[in-house]
């Protein structure tokens, strides 16, 4: 599994929709956006490397936002204090080798014509991506879904070219009046099939991608997935990690451990759908919240599901909390269809939460995770061979952790 022969814009699909978690459900905004301006970016007269570049970064635009509080201001008009989230995603995108020539339309993708920017730029000095990124972003947001498109497009249009010179770049605002007048315009919008479209209209992005630019990509997103609670802050490096170190053990291939490693960044990425009042709640959950806790590896799932070459790396990221004895969530699958891959990132997720804070409790002695890991092997939820593997590893197994946090205090953003 050295590269992966795979359609950058499904993966790229597949990590916008995890962004587009909020507090109100699944909110569709960075595929619009990126459909809008896809089209804004021809009317003028890019090229497929130039419109490319405007489709990948409007995927990924919001990267930097952190919670759905934050999530939720984004939605106003005139939101102001943008430079913060926008700054945060351009490190983060920064940090990977497939992702950083997006950098700079994501820090600049809120930058006002006028020039009133944190950044220092204005006018055409911003890049013409974020200017049209910009445009498209503030057209959504304006988009009431309890409305029939159609008899929104004008008071729309006009708030926007009001602000044409102050806010946007004259001349976009332009191109998306001409665009605005065709119907199909507004509906393609609001029909549901955004991937579909917007893959009919853009050139196709299947490309081999090395495992080590896919482990930079999992970095950024573990960062992203970590990032929405205090207490999660390393788990998912840390997860990535110990499974990997774990299938080294077992006598794995390098690239198969890189692709385990993959899988454990990515394991958490339903989480993304989970409020942060859960992932920080100081006691016990009850059972509703417990319930909510449980779509994240369905979430997971799904969304991996996006990515055509990702088959085997999703089992094994979204199959972590399946059980041998089939009472384990969210597909409740027995050991006759866990590989070794799954039990092990399920033995590695547990080892890390357990060894890790949380809002209820320090991180456990050796004992205590002894314990209750082989209380699991006892109950059948866990597999013996991985818990013993890792048991008799357990020092190299734990440094990791420390490693870990070392190397986020470094990278923090």
């Amino acid at each position: 599994m050295k590269d992966l022969n795979i359609d950058y814009y499904k993966l790229l699909f597949a990590l916008s929709t995890a962004l587009d978690f909020t507090g109100k459900g699944l909110m569709k905004h960075h595929i619009r956006v990126a459909l809008i301006a896809q089209q804004i970016a021809r009317k003028i007269g890019l090229n497929e490397n130039e419109t490319s570049e405007v489709v990948c970064a409007s995927l990924l635009h919001d990267i930097g936002t952190i919670n759905f509080t934050e999530k939720a201001r984004l939605v106003d008009f005139e939101v102001q204090n943008t430079y913060d989230h926008c700054m945060r995603g351009e490190r983060l995108v920064n940090s990977s080798p497939l992702l950083k020539p997006l950098s700079v339309v994501i820090l600049c993708h809120h930058d006002r014509w006028d020039g009133k920017n944190k950044t220092g730029l204005a006018g055409e000095s911003i890049p013409l991506a974020s200017r049209i990124i910009h445009l498209a972003d503030r057209v959504d947001v304006l988009i009431d879904s309890g409305r029939y498109i159609l008899q929104q497009r004008d008071e729309i249009i006009k708030k926007i070219t009001s602000l044409a010179g102050v806010f946007f770049d004259p001349q976009l605002v332009l191109a998306l009046v001409d665009l605005a007048r065709r119907e199909s315009f507004w509906l393609d919008l609001t029909g549901g099939n955004y991937e579909r479209i917007l893959l009919s209209r853009i050139k196709p992005g299947r490309k081999n991608v090395s495992m080590e630019e896919l482990l930079s990509v999992g970095e950024v997103f573990a960062r992203v997935i970590d990032g929405k609670s205090r207490f999660t802050h390393v788990h998912s490096r840390l997860v990535s990690l110990v499974a990997g170190e774990m299938a080294e053990l077992a006598g794995f291939s390098r690239d198969h451990c890189r692709a385990m490693r993959v899988a454990g960044l990515l394991h958490d990425l339903g989480k993304l759908a989970v409020p942060e009042s859960i992932l920080e709640k100081p006691g016990r959950l009850t059972p509703e919240e417990y319930n909510i806790i449980k779509c994240h590896t369905y979430y997971t799932y799904r969304i991996l599901e996006m990515v055509e070459g990702f088959e085997e790396i999703n089992l094994w990221a979204s199959y972590h909390h399946e059980c041998l004895n089939g009472r384990g969530y969210p597909f409740g699958i027995d050991g006759k269809k866990l590989s070794a891959e799954s039990r092990i990132m399920a033995v590695s997720d547990i080892f890390s939460a357990l060894v890790e804070d949380r809002p209820y409790r320090l991180g456990l002695s050796r004992h205590k995770v002894e314990q209750i890991l082989l209380e699991k092997v006892k109950a059948g939820d866990l597999d013996a061979k991985w818990v013993n593997l890792l048991l008799e590893n357990y020092n190299q197994l734990h440094e990791l952790k420390e490693a870990c946090s070392m190397d986020i205090n470094k990278t923090r953003c």
